[in-house]
């Protein structure tokens, strides 16, 4: 029996790093740390929508933020506030640390999604081979199969109702 488990990623603009705040941020003294540690915490905060906090209860602080990015405390806190100043993240009273826009990089998925975008990347693929070969070669039976074997992508049912009420007479 698959194993249907839903994960989340990142996803990121080619453009990115092109923002205002982060040639800011790496424009300063350990400044490239400090985009580590904003990718870390992103990452981390992924299944949470954006939040950080250990099992939803204890908030983060600077020494756990350490020891789950790799970086010294001292840089972390510098990191913290240096976020914070430039708006990318808010920390509020309850100790909670929130990622700020990471709804736009937060992307969805499961194992059954990606088993099914493989079916179909390997679909389109058969067909681009189909379609490249000379007509000799090419038989319309072979193309009709590709089609079928794709149960999600199915026309929709036309029916014409004045067959069926006319069986029923």
């Amino acid at each position: 029996m698959p194993d249907n488990k839903k994960y989340y990623y990142l996803k990121l603009k080619e453009v990115f790093f092109e923002s205002d705040e982060l040639k800011i941020l790496q424009s300063m003294p350990d400044g490239y740390l400090y985009s580590d540690i904003l990718l870390k915490l992103y990452l981390r905060s992924l299944h949470n929508g954006g939040r950080l906090m250990y099992k939803d209860v204890i908030p983060y602080t600077s020494p756990i933020l350490a020891t789950l990015t790799g970086h010294q405390v001292g840089t972390v806190e510098k990191a913290v506030e240096t976020l914070k100043t430039l708006g990318l993240i808010e920390v509020l009273d309850n100790g909670a640390i929130y990622m700020m826009d990471i709804q736009n990089f937060i992307g969805q998925s499961s194992t059954e999604a990606d088993r099914k975008r493989d079916y179909r990347n390997r679909i389109d693929a058969e067909k681009k081979v189909i379609s490249e070969k000379p007509m000799g070669q090419m038989s319309g039976r072979m193309s009709v199969e590709v089609e079928d074997k794709c149960p999600d992508k199915s026309p929709p049912e036309i029916r014409d109702k004045r067959l069926e009420i006319r069986d029923k007479r």
